[in-house]
């Protein structure tokens, strides 16, 4: 008697995972555009420039160092003197690090993809003092010869760099060369310096403009004994990336301003800067915080963030068509269960084509809307009344509206998700509470016989 039943309940659970099938072709497809878009920023990149790190800057002071060493010598047969010469370097940061930046952004494009790239103008200013020259000179020496110092920055593309910059060092003017002066990390440019005071304690100023042209990113080093870097940028959707956060943010419409403030005993930049002048600079570039221009509109990420939803909203639609079936006494095929599936699947392809073309909201409107309209006109006969059909598609545009607000809230999507889709089976199990089902099974039964009769 229940062998109707279940038949039914099998064959609604096998269109689902049949339905599933062009559900992940469809995420196949976005995968796939997604890819594309992703070649299209390395070949944006390459013509560009790619994501920036602007770290430093560090001063380098290139030294010799004489030594004695005894040794034996076998044609005397004695220990004699010798003397060598060991060439080092000292990496010294500064005391004070300001940075102030401008950036404004724009979109380029290959093909229907665009990504955002940046031009910025940075101002670089701070000091160094020469306290740990004069405590190397109190303790070698005139075993010590030094070479001339050179100011290092590390940059992720020199190409970025479209203008020379020239470096304001005490009362002088020096121009930047490209290469960072570093072994570890060549990326980047220096400017020579004139060789600095030894003898006694002396604080040197500094300051130099760079017009930086980036994609994406932009990443700085809190590099300063203190450290102060604000940014303002005509980007509206900044992402604050790396290992500090601003201390002050302010983000409207039409761009943001952010700071950053830090001092070396939170950065631990002496002691990952000691480990950089032994080849291990890994820890000193990755120290890095900035902002990533993240693009809001991206069309895939949502696109594939619906299509999780599918399924859902698929065994949601069936769970309404069955409803109605076993409370208003309506014979469904599975085939016409199986069209509405197809199309509520097909929304989702109908979508990502054109969002390439059009706004996102836009895109998902006219997707949405076809669908409801075209869903509600064929399931007006299928439930023979226009006034169920309305219904239906009255809670489908519902769903969908939902849908939207869920996937342009990035934070509480989850949270929305898991409320709707909990208040829907609420409704569910509160509509069907006082139903039946072993009259519904025999009913089920009653009208497989009369069929058959």
């Amino acid at each position: 008697m229940n062998k109707k039943f279940t038949i039914k309940i099998a064959t609604i659970f096998g269109l689902v995972l049949a339905l599933m099938i062009p559900l992940s072709m469809i995420e196949g497809v976005v995968s796939e555009r997604s890819m594309y878009r992703d070649e299209v920023k390395a070949d944006i990149a390459q013509s560009w420039t790619g994501t920036q790190k602007f770290l430093g800057p560090v001063l380098i002071v290139p030294y010799v160092e004489k030594y004695a060493k005894k040794e034996w010598d076998k044609n005397l047969k004695a220990y004699k003197q010798n003397t060598y010469f060991r060439h080092k370097q000292i990496y010294l940061l500064p005391e004070q690090l300001r940075i102030r930046g401008e950036i404004t952004t724009e979109q380029r494009r290959r093909g229907l993809y665009s990504i955002p790239v940046y031009a910025s103008e940075l101002l670089v200013e701070g000091g160094f003092t020469n306290q740990q020259l004069v405590a190397l000179w109190k303790k070698k020496g005139n075993d010590i010869s030094w070479k001339r110092p050179y100011v290092s920055m590390l940059v992720s593309d020199i190409r970025g760099i479209s203008e020379q910059p020239k470096l304001s060092w005490a009362r002088g003017e020096y121009e930047f060369t490209s290469g960072s002066g570093m072994d570890n990390w060549d990326n980047g440019m220096h400017a020579s310096i004139p060789k600095m005071q030894v003898s006694a304690h002396k604080p040197y100023h500094f300051s130099f403009r760079v017009n930086l042209k980036g994609m994406e990113k932009i990443e700085f080093a809190p590099v300063g004994r203190s450290t102060d870097v604000s940014i303002k940028a005509n980007w509206p959707h900044p992402s604050f990336i790396g290992r500090y956060l601003p201390s002050q943010r302010t983000i409207h419409d039409a761009g943001f301003e952010a700071s950053w403030k830090m001092s070396s005993f939170s950065s631990d930049m002496p002691r990952l800067i000691k480990a950089c002048q032994a080849n291990e600079c890994n820890d000193f570039i990755d120290n890095t915080f900035g902002v990533a221009l993240i693009n809001s509109v991206d069309i895939y990420h949502k696109t594939e963030r619906s299509v999780k939803y599918a399924v859902l909203f698929i065994s949601l639609t069936f769970i309404i068509f069955f409803l109605f079936e076993i409370m208003k006494d309506l014979r469904l095929h599975p085939l016409q269960y199986l069209l509405v599936g197809l199309s509520l699947t097909f929304f989702y392809q109908l979508l990502v084509s054109l969002s390439e073309h059009m706004a996102f909201l836009s895109a998902y409107m006219i997707a949405a809307l076809s669908n409801v309209v075209v869903i509600g006109t064929y399931i007006s006969e299928v439930l023979k009344s226009r006034q169920r059909a309305l219904g239906f598609s009255a809670m489908l545009l519902l769903l969908y509206a939902m849908l939207y607000a869920i996937l342009i809230s990035e934070d509480n999507a989850l949270l929305m998700g898991s409320l709707l889709f909990f208040t829907i089976l609420s409704l569910v199990m509160l509509v069907t509470r006082k139903l039946d089902w072993y009259q519904v099974t025999d009913k089920l039964a009653n009208q497989a016989v009369v069929k058959k009769e």
